[in-house]
Formats: C-alpha cells, structure tokens, sequence
C-alpha cells in the first residue's frame, strides 16, 4: 500500500461538498500565500504544536528530549528541535502534540469510513484538503479506489498548483473544489513565490473535460478584493471551456491562534476580516462580467 502525509482528520463539515463531510488534510504545499489558513500543512514534514495553556509543568517533555534546554523559558525547546516526536508522546495534557503522520490508503480509508452512516444519510462523503494534495497524487489514486468501491462521494480542495500529468488523478474525483486565487500573474508571484501559469493551464484543461468543478475564490485584503481584481478574474474565466459555478469566499484570520502554538509569524494577523456585504457587492460584480 502507498503511503501518504496527513496532518488532520476533521469530521461533520458542511462547507466542502455535499452533505456532511470528513475532510482530510494533506501535508506539503509549495505556494507561500501569506494568508495562509493551514500554516501547519504547508512543510511536508510534522511540526510540533504546542499549547501553552494546556501545559502542567511536569517536565516530562525535558526528560524525554535529546537536547537540553531551559524549562522555565516556555519556547527554549524549538530552538534546534528535531521533531522526534518523544515530546508529544509522553505530553500527559497533550499541550505537545506532533502534527504531521504518515498513513497507509488502506488505514486512512478504514479510517474515513467510521462515517459511512453519515455520508448516506445525508449525501455526503469525503473531501481531500491540504497543503495541496494533488502533489500526493499516487496516494490520492489509491485511496480513491478504495472509497469507489464502497461508493463514497469524493471531493477535492486543489490550488491547481500539481503537475499536470496529474490532471487524470484529479479527474476521477466526483467534485473538484478549484481555489483560484489571481489570474495576474505578477501579483500572484509577489504574494506566493510561484508562477501561476501551471495552474491556470490545468483549470482549463479540466474545464475542457467532464468532472464536476467549481471555482472558489477566497477575496484576500490588498491582494484580490478590488473590483478590478475581481474584473479581471471574470475576463480570464470567459476563456473556459464550459460554464463552472464560482464562489467568492471570505478572508478570514483564525490562523493568528496557530502563531502561538507553531511559533510562527502570521503576516496577516492585523488585517480584518472581509465582511459579508463585501463579498455580496463583489460577487454581484462578477457574475454580471461573466
């Protein structure tokens, strides 16, 4: 069985597909979006959270570590850390937690199908998420043979940021949830790093197929949120072979909790949220432009 990174596993959703969904999360992305809502899924590799909070002082964390460090300072142990893993293991709070396994198709299957009942009952089933997980394409491909044969609806969240002879991986998915996030190329490589010419060639090359698809865009502050962006978005979108639903999402910042407990720096921590009667006015805006 091919085996694959995982860094989550969140059940009862309702805003990644039909139905009620168990989401699983892929590690690894190689966009730097600033904006980032999943900061933990962005390295392939696990990460250690930590939870203040829940620490009970018992030093067991310490005992166990390979390095030495000063307890009394709360974060002196990231300093050089390895992620082992010991830390979480023996955590007796779980203040410690190694974020990031590596799981078989077969387990992780077995697994998503403790909800079997549920995804019956109200015509839902499993979305893949990320990180990006199209960039763990085998193992999507093994797992999706699994669910098929069980029936269960599937979905996928993609950035369409994969190479493209995974386009037929992505194929076999019953939903694909594309996030678009800019059709500017130089705004797009300003804010992530990366040229988007790869993925707006594969939005196209799937909109010139048979899966079911649909375009979300989450509207970010100073990067997307302007009627222009918004205009521009619609003009590229003309080019697609088939008419594909689009949904304009909010920017949200519930990744600034997650600064903390990974010891990073979330850049977007001070920008406020895009209210609701934004997304209204822009969503109107484009689809009058398409």
């Amino acid at each position: 069985m091919k085996k694959g990174r995982i860094f989550d596993i969140s059940r009862g959703c309702v805003d990644d597909g039909p139905g009620l969904r168990t989401v699983v999360f892929l590690k690894g992305c190689l966009l730097k979006c600033p904006w980032c809502h999943n900061p933990e899924g962005k390295s392939f590799e696990p990460v250690i959270a930590y939870d203040l909070k829940k620490c009970i002082g018992c030093k067991e964390c310490k005992r166990v570590c390979p390095r030495e460090w000063n307890f009394e300072i709360p974060y002196a142990w990231r300093n050089g850390c390895k992620t082992c893993g010991l830390c979480a293991e023996v955590c007796p709070s779980k203040a410690k937690r190694l974020v990031g396994m590596e799981i078989d198709a077969e387990s992780l299957v077995e697994e998503i199908l403790k909800d079997e009942d549920f995804f019956k009952g109200t015509g839902g089933g499993v979305t893949f998420s990320g990180g990006e997980p199209l960039l763990q394409a085998d193992f999507l491909e093994e797992c999706l043979g699994l669910l098929k044969k069980r029936n269960i609806h599937t979905a996928v969240e993609t950035s369409g940021f994969f190479d493209e002879k995974d386009i037929s991986i992505a194929e076999k998915f019953d939903l694909i949830l594309f996030d678009l996030k800019h059709v500017d190329s130089e705004k797009f490589k300003k804010a992530t790093g990366k040229d988007n010419s790869i993925i707006l060639k594969n939005l196209l090359t799937l909109s010139s197929k048979n899966p079911s698809l649909e375009i979300r865009i989450t509207v970010v502050p100073e990067f997307n949120d302007t009627e222009e962006d918004i205009l521009s978005i619609a003009r590229w979108l003309k080019n697609l072979r088939k008419s594909v639903p689009v949904r304009l999402l909010p920017f949200h910042r519930l990744a600034k909790v997650k600064e903390e407990i990974f010891g990073i720096s979330y850049s977007y921590s001070n920008h406020e949220p895009v209210s609701q009667e934004k997304i209204s006015f822009l969503s109107s805006i484009l689809q009058n432009a398409l």
